[in-house]
């Protein structure tokens, strides 16, 4: 007898069947037919239930993606598993699988008994992880298990970032195919989010609030406005298209990652520069000398310190030097104009020193010493 579950998955073969238990061939000949159909149905069944509709999730590398995989309630306490790459019976790729642990930490799997409904969950996406996987069941050793294909599609992601108060521009490039569809933004972390309640703009509405949306068809190109961004604009956007000639299911063509920053004071005024300068030490060195000249000197090095700025470190002993030197020229230059004045006058200069013409070492009586400017002047250098 043969048992019609084997072919609920495929209307055409039970056709198959009442075409053969009709046929005029004598009793044995129709007994042998129908179990050759029988068995080559069976085959075929087994594999139309297994390769029936690609369930497709698509997701961004970095991010997450729930695979969810109803069942039927005869398998509430079976086992169920995800399986990666072509599946064969005898050894599977499983990446995780219901009471027991997963061999991949990014991958983990919950099983909803009451919807009949078990979720995969696999973290931190990566390129590698695009491809075919299945839905498993394990309904028995002797059975076949129950299986449903999926594949899992990764979008790399392009980072653009924004300033609030400004504009942004978003540009997303689709094949020709997706020409005459309805092209859609919209900001969410994953597309089952974005098929729900958060597109922004589509080339149906081409403005909505401060998001407007230009396609140009022959570039095969649309372009995403974004005005007076703001702090809140930041996050993922997935650009679009709705596919008229597949039920209206959305095709995800790319992934924008925008980070908006605030205005801050550094970027709306330079930042001001700080100078600070050093003092000179030696500039501070108090000199003491008894002699008249020595005090034009320093009345001169005090001049030269306010009026001159503070030298810079390293140039210190340099500047002092030269000062120094300046000054050294300049009071000999006036004590060579004094002399020279008083001998055209033909008194004595005012500088001389007379010391007493008599008990003077040496025996010497009479004579005048002299003691002149440029010694004040050595002495003052020597210190």
């Amino acid at each position: 007898m043969i048992n019609s579950s084997y072919f609920s998955c495929c209307s055409s073969c039970q056709v198959r069947v009442i075409l053969c238990l009709s046929n005029s061939l004598s009793v044995l000949n129709q007994v042998h037919v129908c179990t050759e159909l029988f068995l080559s149905f069976h085959v075929f069944i087994v594999l139309a239930c297994e390769t029936s509709e690609i369930l497709t999730f698509t997701a961004h590398e970095g991010g997450k993606v729930e695979i969810r995989c109803p069942y039927e309630p005869k398998y509430e306490e079976h086992k169920k598993y995800l399986c990666r790459g072509e599946c064969p019976i005898v050894i599977k790729d499983k990446p995780v699988e219901s009471e027991s642990a997963a061999k991949n930490e990014r991958f983990s799997l919950t099983d909803n008994k009451t919807a009949h409904i078990f979720t995969v969950t696999i973290t931190d996406l990566r390129t590698e992880d695009q491809g075919q996987y299945w839905c498993g069941v394990n309904t028995g050793l002797f059975n076949h298990d129950y299986k449903r294909e999926i594949y899992l599609e990764i979008k790399h992601v392009s980072r653009v970032s924004g300033v609030t108060g400004e504009h942004l521009n978003i540009t997303c490039h689709y094949e020709n195919k997706l020409k005459n569809d309805v092209k859609f933004i919209c900001k969410s972390s994953s597309t089952s989010l974005c098929e729900k309640s958060a597109t922004k703009v589509s080339s149906e509405i081409n403005s909505n609030g401060r998001f407007s949306l230009r396609d140009n068809e022959s570039a095969e190109v649309f372009t995403v406005t974004i005005t007076d961004l703001t702090e809140e604009d930041s996050g993922i956007y997935w650009c679009g298209a709705i596919q008229r000639g597949h039920g209206h299911k959305n095709k995800w063509i790319s992934v924008t990652d925008l980070k908006v920053s605030a205005v801050t004071s550094e970027r709306m005024s330079p930042k001001p520069t700080t100078t600070t300068a050093s003092a000179d030490t030696a500039s501070d060195r108090t000199i003491i000398s008894s002699s008249p000249s020595t005090s034009v000197l320093m009345f001169f090095s005090s001049t030269a310190n306010a009026v001159s700025p503070k030298p810079q470190p390293g140039f210190g002993p340099i500047i002092m030097v030269v000062v120094i030197g300046i000054l050294t020229g300049l009071g000999f230059s006036l004590f060579i104009y004094l002399r020279w004045s008083q001998k055209e006058k033909g008194t004595e200069p005012k500088d001389v020193v007379h010391g007493p013409t008599n008990n003077l070492p040496g025996g010497d009586t009479g004579e005048t010493k002299e003691v002149s400017f440029i010694m004040c002047l050595s002495e003052f250098s020597l210190d």
